[in-house]
Parts: structure tokens; sequence; C-alpha cells
């Protein structure tokens, strides 16, 4: 079992710089191993839907709001005409600022 303080916080990142827009599969790549308690889903209409890899998601905190939602809306999407990508939830209007393009 993981806890919250040995997950990556917002605080302690600094976004991955691109020079060019990544293939969605390095990005989805990227998130995966950053995010080692996260399993990709799938992308629809360039949002990219992810889940807990834990076999009881609604225990799990999510890394947004710290709530406790399970597999309900984690997903990726890039921002800021395309030069921003974060990770965001349903229940909050914050997001993690993963990937910037430089």
């Amino acid at each position: 079992v993981t806890s919250i303080s040995e997950k990556p916080q917002a605080s302690d990142f600094k976004p991955i710089t691109f020079k060019a827009k990544p293939d969605p599969e390095l990005i989805i790549k990227s998130m995966l191993e950053h995010f080692t308690y996260l399993k990709f889903r799938n992308s629809f209409r360039e949002i990219d839907n992810y889940n807990f890899a834990s076999p009881q998601p609604w225990s799990s905190p999510c890394p947004i709001c710290n709530g406790k939602h399970g597999n309900y809306g984690l997903h990726g999407e890039w921002y800021k005409n395309e030069t921003e990508y974060c990770l965001t939830c349903f229940t909050s209007s914050n997001k993690f600022k993963f990937a910037i393009i430089a």
C-alpha cells in the first residue's frame, strides 16, 4: 500500500519540457512513469483517461484534489493553445501541469 506522502506532490514537481508537442504515446508513457500508481484507460477526442492501478481505486487519494472518488474523472489534456499538458479531475478546478512546450 502506498501512502500519499510517498506519491509525487505538485509542489515538488517541475513540468517536463518538450521542444515540440510529443506524440500522444510519449506523453502517456511519461505520465505513467511519473505517476506509477495510475494506469492508462483510453483516449477520446484528445483527452487521455487514467485509472488508479490499485484493485481498490476508491481507497486511493486523487493526486489533484486529494479526494477519494475512485476511477472517476482523472484525465490528461493539452491546454493554453496546446502548450501545457495537465492532469485534472472532474471534482476540482485544479490542474497539475505535467509538461510544457518551450
